[in-house]
């Protein structure tokens, strides 16, 4: 383990995390679609090399990606757009749903920021507001961090772009354990695993909602 003076490169990282946007959409994911769910930044496991988990995982380049059964939809997930930034030009925005709504047996960074980004144009546009299709094609292009959660299955992915690059990592593997004694009901509350992929800090920026 690398250490930074008194503090270890894993628990900088930890501290480091909070102030990252797709940290803060976890967050607020979890507080809008599993309230009785709580995650904290000391309890985060950073490694690029996955713990057990109910779906394979796989890690490359791009952080984490998942491989699912191909199977239709049994309903649309929720969503939650959010802006930050002076201007709101920048777009976040978290899901909750099944995870074959995304329409992928390889769920990783490419394919959920395609799916974020189609799912942003169409929570946007308004076909009888013909103004609304241009600022729901700019921000599907801006989007800068997606949180997907499938409560159902137990687990999530965060994924950011990178600012200057937009190469989208998924840097947070999430695993969703409901309370003992709930019977599986993910509503009632349990505990979240988070797994963060390493990586250099990115500046602290604010997050709000916007509907």
């Amino acid at each position: 383990m690398v250490t930074m003076g008194h503090v270890s490169e894993e628990q900088w990282f930890r501290t480091e995390l909070t102030g990252r946007a797709v940290w803060k959409l976890l967050v607020k994911g979890l507080q809008l679609y599993l309230p009785g769910y709580t995650v904290t930044p000391g309890e985060v496991r950073v490694s690029a090399r996955p713990a057990p988990f109910p779906v394979p995982v796989h890690v490359d380049g791009t952080g984490f990606g998942l491989q699912v059964r191909r199977e239709r939809p049994r309903r649309e997930p929720d969503r939650e757009i959010f802006v930050r930034g002076e201007g709101g030009g920048v777009i976040g925005i978290a899901i909750a749903g099944p995870v074959a709504a995304v329409g992928s047996r390889v769920v990783d960074a490419g394919s959920l920021v395609r799916y974020a980004r189609r799912l942003t144009y169409e929570t946007l546009y308004d076909p009888e507001e013909a103004d609304s299709a241009g600022p729901a094609v700019r921000a599907a292009r801006s989007l800068q961090d997606v949180v997907f959660l499938d409560p159902e299955n137990g687990f999530g992915l965060g994924v950011e772009l990178d600012p200057a690059t937009r190469v989208p990592v998924a840097r947070l593997l999430v695993g969703l354990e409901p309370r003992a004694g709930n019977g599986g009901a993910a509503e009632k509350g349990g505990s979240v695993r988070v797994q963060a992929y390493p990586a250099a800090g990115l500046p602290a920026q604010a997050v709000r909602s916007h509907s």
